[in-house]
């Protein structure tokens, strides 16, 4: 009887079957320096017969790459989020990288402590989905030494390149739709100050367009979190101070469908006796009734866009440091929580 001996299959065996040295086949394998198509596909042919698999850990100590990317969001629940990571996902699905994503719960020190982690993890490259951070958080991706991107906020490190909308003119024009249906009362449920894009620029967005048509009252905004607990809380405090409001404007879809829920319970018909706008069109937008009129984020494509420079960046180190700075097309999308106001 003879007994069939399981061969191993290594580098070196994968070199001796094609007839080949080692370092070819590992220039094969890595693609890093010039070799025949006759020599390359018999490598290939070899490998693909053999289901060879190079050891992931070698291999990366060998290109000094651990073929990683580090995601860092806010809130892994959000579907905001959840889309962004999609659009990252579908990009490099054929690529060889893999994710490592971490949720920080919108906290500036978890944050600081998650780019130390993944620095420690040998990540070749950082996304950072952010809101805000501080001069502890930019000092952090300085000593990160390695790629970033930044999607939805803006960078003080000008080698970082940032994908985002203007989030100033979405809200100005989500506001100045409102007020051409002829609504003057109108409320604004926004998030904290304190995150610059989200926050401020699309209070501010709001702000200004209800001053320049000389509607604005202060006591007509209101502050929460992004969650639909916080538009519910937000829409009970306008209404118990102005009860005539016709219209509010919300920093996001999950507070805006939070605000109608509220309303719905006083018996106030959306959109009949109040109109609503949101912000994001994440998918419960279109599923809500009445269906949420939103500005609608291109995520995925922000994720793709992000993908795509810091791929560039790891693999073409010595190209030229630039300011990339994307700013991306938002879009006004009418749907049934809001009308024209009866005169």
């Amino acid at each position: 009887m003879v007994m069939e001996v399981d061969v191993k299959i290594t580098i070196n065996e994968i070199a001796r079957r094609a007839g080949v040295s080692k370092a070819t086949v590992s220039r094969v394998l890595n693609n890093s320096k010039p070799v025949s198509e006759e020599i390359r596909s018999r490598v290939l042919e070899v490998i693909e017969d053999t289901n060879f698999k190079p050891n992931a850990v070698a291999r990366s100590l060998s290109l000094r790459k651990s073929h990683l990317i580090g995601i860092i969001i806010p809130d892994l629940s959000n579907p905001v989020f959840s889309r962004i990571i999609s659009g990252i996902e579908s990009q490099i699905r054929n690529l060889d990288y893999s994710l490592l994503i971490t949720a920080t719960d919108f906290d500036i020190d978890m944050k600081i402590q998650h780019i130390h982690i993944l620095k420690d993890k040998g990540v070749d490259g950082l996304i950072l989905v952010t809101d805000h951070g501080n001069e502890h958080f930019f000092q952090a991706m300085l000593d990160f030494e390695k790629p970033i991107v930044m999607i939805g906020s803006e960078s003080y490190v000008k080698t970082i390149p940032v994908v985002r909308i203007d989030n100033y003119s979405a809200a100005k024009e989500a506001t100045e739709y409102l007020l051409g249906l002829g609504h003057k009362q109108i409320g604004m449920v926004r998030g904290p100050l304190t995150d610059p894009q989200s926050g401020l620029e699309r209070f501010y967005g709001y702000r200004d367009a209800m001053v320049a048509a000389g509607y604005y009252d202060e006591s007509l905004v209101a502050e929460g979190w992004y969650s639909f607990d916080d538009g519910y809380r937000a829409m009970e405090l306008l209404l118990s101070k102005k009860k005539s409001v016709t219209a509010v404007f919300c920093a996001c879809d999950l507070m805006a469908i939070g605000a109608i829920r509220y309303a719905t319970e006083q018996r106030i018909n959306v959109p009949e006796a109040l109109s609503v706008i949101g912000f994001d069109d994440v998918d419960v937008a279109r599923m809500y009734s009445p269906s949420l009129t939103t500005i609608k984020q291109p995520f995925e494509e922000s994720g793709e866009l992000a993908i795509d420079e810091l791929i560039e960046m790891i693999e073409n180190k010595d190209r030229p440091i630039k300011n990339s700075h994307h700013i991306l097309k938002h879009q006004l999308v009418v749907r049934e929580s809001t009308i024209e106001i009866k005169k």
